[in-house]
């Protein structure tokens, strides 16, 4: 076991002036394939306190600023294959791993932490195991031929699903405004409820600076930047060829430019890609350009692809695949994703695709 003094970083995350004090995490479990507990920062997912799990138990003591949220990373070194975000502060806090993520003994803070994990997390898990037992059954009774008797109730209850999970989120947030445990939370109301609730929410939240919220103040800038109207943020990737090329070297030269991100390995993405190349047939003769930016990691597979499919026009990449640069600053967490730039270079509409795309060129170009 080490003891450290956790980075600045993490001290920030409480936005509070607050005096150093010594922390105790005990974690109990009954996993023998759990050897090691790893204590990261939630805001750059460093470690910053280790132990070995003897016995079935691991303890972790060391100073930090309180309060913060961190994570307890289970396993050999590996990120994600347990883990519990909890409370990191001066009452020494007990932590059972099981089947069910159990706080025995902590602070009150903590308790709140621990209720919300469950009655968002463990709760949509409880129900979506249950669901998925449903539509099992109706494969194995019906294949690919689901009658729709059956198959658009499945499909309600799906979407009812998300949507109590994302009612729970809001909840765990709002239950908790006036202490960090909503900071856990709140960005990941960003998808459901809009940029904007996050931000009136941010606006008068105590725990605003909290180092947690880092991804999320990321996202709706990169959010911001993505809205119609907005002027583009320039990038810088290579083509194909090895040679750096700016978006600007395509966008604000006084024409429609449609940016397309995609990838090799993303099947709605080929699957899309034959509306995109009939777009583009149809409209380049009159201006309209595009310009790809793959999310692969694979130059190879990259250059076969464009050649599988009949791309013809300009790529980028910097073959990060999910940590892709123009990703992070557009906010593109799902592909395919297109912005299409006015001639101006400020942006006209997002994620067109198929028919949208299509009516949205014969609106142009009428």
């Amino acid at each position: 076991m080490k003891k450290t003094i956790l980075s600045m970083s993490l001290a920030a995350v409480c936005g509070l002036a607050s005096a150093q004090v010594n922390y105790k995490v005990t974690l109990k479990t009954d996993n023998s394939e759990i050897t090691n507990v790893y204590l990261r920062s939630t805001e750059t997912e460093e470690i910053i306190d280790s132990a070995e799990c003897k016995g079935g138990q691991a303890v972790l003591e060391g100073q930090t600023e309180k309060p913060a949220i961190a994570i307890l990373n289970l396993g050999a070194n590996q990120k994600h294959k347990g883990q519990v975000f909890f409370i990191l502060d001066e009452t020494p806090t007990v932590i059972s791993y099981g089947n069910l993520k159990q706080l025995e003994e902590g602070s009150a803070l903590n308790q709140k932490m621990f209720a919300a994990q469950h009655n968002v997390y463990e709760k949509f898990s409880n129900l979506m195991s249950k669901f998925q037992e449903k539509v099992r059954k109706a494969n194995e009774q019906y294949g690919q031929n689901i009658p729709d008797s059956i198959l658009k109730p499945l499909q309600k209850e799906y979407n009812d699903l998300y949507e109590g999970r994302n009612n729970d989120v809001r909840k765990a947030a709002e239950d908790n405004k006036d202490n960090l445990v909503a900071a856990a939370f709140i960005g990941e109301c960003i998808e459901a409820f809009g940029a904007d609730y996050v931000k009136n929410f941010l606006a008068s939240y105590p725990y605003k600076d909290a180092g947690i919220l880092k991804s999320t103040y990321e996202y709706i800038a990169a959010l911001d930047r993505k809205a119609e109207g907005a002027m583009f943020t320039d990038f810088t990737m290579n083509d194909m060829n090895g040679e750096a090329r700016k978006l600007s070297d395509y966008v604000g030269k006084g024409n429609y430019v449609l940016v397309d991100f995609w990838a090799s390995w993303c099947g709605p993405c080929r699957a899309e890609m034959p509306n995109v190349k009939k777009a583009y047939e149809q409209f380049h003769p009159k201006g309209f350009e595009i310009v790809g930016v793959s999310f692969d990691n694979n130059k190879a597979s990259w250059q076969k692809a464009t050649e599988q499919l009949g791309i013809t026009w300009p790529q980028m990449s910097d073959l990060k695949g999910w940590q892709c640069e123009a990703g992070k600053i557009y906010g593109i967490r799902s592909i395919p994703a297109t912005i299409l730039f006015g001639p101006d270079g400020k942006i006209v509409a997002t994620d067109l695709r198929s028919e949208a795309l299509q009516k949205k060129l014969e609106e142009i170009y009428k």
